[in-house]
């Protein structure tokens, strides 16, 4: 059975939400400042965007050691 991360974010509805997702399903990972000064933290399931938080981001890094990615992004 292939690992699961959960996590409470939000996709572009704005709308918080908890999700529950497959670990091999994530195709990228995006940490973007903004004004130099606000960070934000993404994670591309399946073509669909979650913002998420910097404790989520890195739980799902740290689990894809050993998953091939398409994307991650560091801006």
């Amino acid at each position: 059975m292939s690992e699961t991360i959960k996590f409470r974010g939000s996709s572009n509805d704005g709308v918080i939400r908890t999700y529950e997702k497959q670990i091999s399903d994530i195709t990228g990972l995006n940490i973007d400042i903004q004004n130099k000064k606000i960070v934000v933290y993404t994670i591309k399931i399946k073509n669909r965007i979650y913002y998420i938080n910097k404790d989520v981001f890195f739980e799902a890094l740290e689990k894809l050691k050993n998953l091939n990615l398409h994307d991650i992004n560091f801006s």
